[in-house]
């Protein structure tokens, strides 16, 4: 048995459907339909990506089984800020001179094992295309040089490893194309160095392609624009290539064929300057902890703040300022209380974690094109109108997932909660690979043809306040599995 992992960055389930993604639509009718699947909190790419390749969310609820301090991946966020790294700002898992630097302090920047590192372990090949930024390639594979495995990234032979040979691609297929939005072009380049070229040598027992629309898309041009809708045609008909690929030798081969999304996308009304709004406030508020600041911000519409020395005065003096303003959405801290709900009940509590994970305030009306789901953002270099991710909003954390293959059951829908962090066990469990105990996801055996029933699940409704602040958070308990799934919350008062 072998895996190709398909996934199409900040696709939302309500595109997939016949008029705009015909081949996707029927290969999820055709095979395994998990409808309520979801991301990871932060629901950012580069969170989703420890995610999938560790089979783990950025945080633990509960302490390890096996004595270990936490649960957790440790990538809290696209960017984060921890003073142990003493960084003048958040550390952005994009910048390889940071992220080498924070592997030094650290000791490892993954603190549960990756697919990458349990297949080498076993002698099975894990190879990766991606069209996804510095960081997305880097995460998906951080030891790829060491572990002698095939990492192409389209940024260039100093970011893919070695072995995928980059420049014999790029002498082979001509020069990566500029990217622009839509990225059509560059997704059919991917799609053509995956079938042209990676599946062919027949190497692989893990094959992951990562493209990066139509997040791209969807955040500059806005989710349901002409761009956006090109983009998603374009991927469709790559998909359609992989399909024909999939029937004609792949399924006789043994592949079997995950898609999915990392996250979705929601849009946003206007931009508000959290770090502002906090000096405005009174408060000593910056990058980072220095003589003349007391509170880091990492800004965006999942942003993260952490005071000096934790102190809990300063912490409810900041929570208490974000409970008044007509902007703030969910708010976490570490141990809850005051109106906010603890990290732990959303697996974000780590020691790598801020004081406080806050989100701006979202709805469920519609942009301009009719698609649900509005918020406001920190993030200046979103348009108002583009799409956003990063939050809990139940549309933006429902991701799209179908399985497909002659072990895998067909024409079925398994409304059981799951989720990216169900990818790796599943992966492991199919190749016969034994699942590490750091895994938080479960493998989805109901998938498989004899592997069971549907888990039995029920819902639980979180709910905090404070004075005239009122949010609640819907979270699912799956029989046999220690972490809650995320189903979206929102700010109600």
């Amino acid at each position: 048995m072998k895996f190709l992992f398909c996934l199409f960055d900040g696709l939302r389930r309500d595109f997939v459907r016949a008029d705009t993604m015909p081949n996707l639509n029927s290969f999820q009718n055709d095979w395994v339909d998990y409808p309520n699947s979801s991301s990871t909190f932060p629901s950012e790419t580069r969170v989703q990506v420890a995610s999938f390749v560790t089979g783990a969310y950025c945080g633990g609820s509960i302490p390890h089984s096996l004595g270990q301090p936490e649960f957790g991946h440790g990538i809290m966020a696209n960017s984060f800020y921890d003073p142990l790294l003493g960084f003048d700002g958040p550390l952005d898992t994009s910048d390889i001179v940071k992220m080498e630097q924070a592997k030094a302090i650290y000791g490892k920047l993954q603190k549960s094992p990756s697919l990458a590192e349990i297949l080498w372990e076993v002698e099975k090949n894990y190879s990766v295309i991606t069209t996804g930024k510095i960081g997305n390639a880097r995460l998906l594979n951080l030891n790829a040089d060491k572990l002698d495995q095939k990492l192409f990234s389209i940024w260039g032979a100093g970011i893919s490893s070695s072995t995928a040979d980059y420049d014999g691609i790029i002498k082979k297929f001509g020069p990566v194309p500029k990217q622009r939005f839509p990225n059509n072009a560059v997704s059919q380049y991917a799609t053509t160095v995956l079938l042209e070229h990676f599946l062919l040598d027949g190497s692989a027992d893990v094959q992951v392609i990562w493209y990066n629309e139509p997040d791209l898309s969807f955040h500059y041009e806005g989710i349901g624009s002409p761009s956006s809708l090109s983009s998603l045609k374009c991927l469709d008909q790559c998909f359609e290539k992989i399909l024909k690929w999939w029937e004609t030798s792949g399924r006789l081969e043994g592949w079997h064929i995950i898609t999915c999304s990392d996250h979705a996308q929601i849009s946003k009304i206007k931009q508000v300057n959290v770090m502002d709004e906090l000096k405005i406030a009174g408060f000593k508020a910056g990058l980072a902890i220095n003589d003349d600041i007391n509170v880091a911000v990492k800004a965006s519409y999942s942003g993260q703040i952490t005071v000096r020395e934790r102190d809990p005065e300063l912490i409810l003096k900041v929570i208490r300022f974000l409970h008044d303003q007509y902007w703030c959405g969910l708010t976490f801290t570490r141990d809850g209380g005051n109106g906010t709900i603890s990290m732990a009940e959303i697996n974000a509590l780590n020691d790598r974690s801020p004081d406080i994970n806050y989100i701006l305030r979202s709805t469920e009306g519609v942009n301009r094109y009719g698609y649900p789901g509005l918020c406001f953002a920190d993030n200046p270099d979103i348009p108002d109108g583009g799409g956003i991710h990063g939050g809990l909003n139940n549309i933006e954390i429902n991701n799209f997932m179908a399985v497909g293959g002659d072990q895998i059951n067909r024409n079925k829908t398994f409304n059981v909660p799951t989720g990216i962090v169900d990818i790796m066990p599943t992966i492991l469990h199919g190749l016969g690979v034994k699942i590490p105990a750091t895994s938080m996801g479960r493998p989805l055996k109901e998938a498989f043809l004899g592997g069971g029933v549907e888990p039995t699940w029920y819902e639980k409704k979180l709910r905090e306040s404070s004075t005239n602040y009122i949010q609640e958070m819907l979270v699912s308990h799956v029989t046999g599995v220690e972490f809650p799934y995320l189903r979206g919350g929102s700010r109600i008062v």
